[in-house]
């Protein structure tokens, strides 16, 4: 499993179990990742724009060695976020989640609106608040074949279907440059839980708007300048989140698509630890302008 790297550390919510890395001192930043594979931020957190910050990098329930026996909510994946904070004593913290993990981290934020400090969404799963009329395109001609195949147990072609739709034809080479020549195999493993499990919480999620408190949590959304050119999805997205959060910072990185925490780990970084050194308790209050 490449997050222990021998620091990897184990944490047991009754049957639901945890992996993860905390390095670091200074601002707390909770990295959740996506689907399909759970290393996603594992260049991230070795950047050096965020070697200021405590980095908390999570491989959530179902990623691990224990598969559960159930289908995991988004709900449930953020209890297990709050459960980790608790066990390691952090009040307030910065998140940020790509994908689906960026559902995660905003209904860990609306559930626990105390101790959220910043929300980073970067590229988020077009699902909940964020379903937009070109998913339809999507699922028709990639989510809903590649969840056949698995259904098939062909696993190897659901993963390939699917991250070709979602990532585009050079996503084996960006996971191999990024993570190393056995990722991909390790990505084969991980992604049975994702069809299984993870993609029908995503489906089932209903998320409750009202609860939330949009002028009180600063917000940056993260988009690949790339995705524009393949097709409308990524910018509808973004636009859903910004009716979500009006105020919400957002900034596209050229040259990147929904592989975007591989592809340009530095320049996210740079991103995310200037959005949350701007928006330290005590020291700036509410969201800044769109930009």
């Amino acid at each position: 499993m490449s997050i222990d790297e021998g620091t990897a550390k184990t944490l047991r919510l009754g049957t639901t179990e945890l992996h993860y890395t905390d390095q670091g001192q200074g601002e707390p930043l909770l990295l959740v990742h996506g689907g399909v594979f759970a290393d996603w931020f594992r260049p991230l957190a070795a950047t050096v724009a965020l070697e200021d910050f405590r980095v908390i990098r999570v491989r959530r329930t179902g990623y691990g060695l224990v598969m559960p026996s159930g289908v995991v909510s988004i709900h449930e994946h953020a209890q297990h976020l709050f459960g980790l904070l608790d066990s390691l004593g952090i009040d307030r913290v910065h998140l940020a989640g790509h994908s689906s993990g960026a559902l995660i981290a905003l209904q860990l934020a609306t559930d626990h609106p105390e101790r959220s400090q910043t929300l980073a969404l970067i590229e988020p799963a077009p699902a909940g608040p964020f379903q937009v009329p070109a998913f339809g395109d999507l699922a028709e001609r990639f989510v809903e074949p590649a969840m056949a195949a698995f259904a098939a147990g062909d696993v190897r072609r659901a993963f390939e279907i699917f991250m070709l739709g979602v990532c585009g034809g050079d996503f084996r080479n960006v996971i191999e440059r990024s993570l190393g020549p056995e990722a991909l195999d390790q990505a084969l493993e991980e992604c049975r839980f994702f069809f299984g499990n993870e993609v029908p919480a995503v489906m089932q999620w209903q998320f409750d708007a009202t609860s939330l408190e949009p002028s009180r949590l600063p917000v940056i959304i993260v988009e690949g300048g790339a995705g524009r050119h393949a097709g409308p999805l990524s910018q509808q997205v973004t636009e859903a989140a910004l009716r979500l959060f009006p105020a919400a910072e957002l900034r596209l990185i050229d040259n990147t698509t929904h592989l975007m925490p591989l592809q340009a780990p530095e320049e996210l970084g740079q991103l995310l630890g200037q959005f949350a050194r701007q928006h330290v308790s005590g020291r700036t209050e509410g969201v800044t302008s769109r930009h």
